[in-house]
């Protein structure tokens, strides 16, 4: 018997990047400076969307406060909704009063564009005990911003559900995240992630992917067709394999 397959995007600003003297993200400059942009987000959105559809499955998107106002979200209420900080900050580095608005300023931007947000992913992975506080007071009872060995979870943490994405060792012996970037840069195929999901056992596979991803290389810049044509099947690939090893699709906050 296999667990669960939770599939889950990071809906957030186009090939983040931190600011120098402010805690809030931009992106890579391609030659129009570091405002952040979000077009490679909408058009990865839609692509992931349509190989969801495809599937017939939901999945759980983490989507950024302010990217809930800039890109048309209205073909996720479908699907299970978290929250992503608001301007992808790092949020270790928030004092408590600038900790607590980030976290309300995004909550209410997904809430008010997408729908209320049931679960949270901290921006770049960064969470801490303050995090956790004020997910108790906001009443997110779901959180997928932790790794663990492949097999671990979910699990409480003083009465959140904590959804760890897997991290472990791909057959050569070499660290793998269950983070499709390298797939999508080009370094990893489909195959490579089901040395994570065998390790797994019955336990769920949180799968996750940025939206921008999909259409954009942090290395390389935008994608041509034919390079994305190439990420879409790769993605289409590593679900099927997953859904033909018996996992089973759901969502993590739902």
């Amino acid at each position: 018997m296999t667990g669960r397959l939770l599939f889950t995007v990071d809906l957030d600003r186009d090939v983040n990047i931190l600011l120098d003297g402010k805690n809030k993200a931009g992106s890579i400059d391609r030659g129009h400076g570091t405002e952040p942009r979000f077009e490679s987000c909408e058009k990865g959105m839609d692509i992931l969307l349509d190989i969801l559809d495809s599937f017939g499955m939901k999945a759980t998107f983490f989507v950024e406060g302010h990217t809930s106002e800039i890109v048309d979200c209205s073909r996720l209420k479908q699907h299970c909704i978290g929250f992503h900080g608001y301007d992808h900050e790092d949020l270790t580095m928030a004092g408590p009063e600038e900790l607590r608005d980030i976290m309300d300023t995004g909550f209410r931007a997904v809430r008010g564009n997408v729908k209320r947000p049931t679960c949270f992913r901290a921006p770049f992975m960064r969470t801490s005990d303050a995090v956790f506080d004020e997910l108790r007071r906001l009443g997110i009872k779901h959180d997928s911003s932790l790794y663990a060995e492949p097999g671990v979870g979910p699990y409480d943490i003083s009465g959140i559900t904590e959804h760890p994405v897997a991290k472990g060792k791909d057959f050569r012996g070499k660290t793998i995240t269950a983070y499709l970037w390298p797939m999508h840069e080009g370094t990893r195929e489909p195959t490579d992630y089901l040395s994570l999901a065998r390790a797994s056992g019955n336990a769920d596979l949180v799968l996750s992917t940025h939206a921008w991803h999909m259409v954009e290389s942090r290395e390389k810049g935008i994608m041509t067709w034919a390079e994305m044509e190439h990420n879409r099947k790769s993605t289409e690939h590593l679900i099927k394999l997953l859904l033909d090893e018996g996992y089973v699709p759901d969502v993590i906050g739902d």
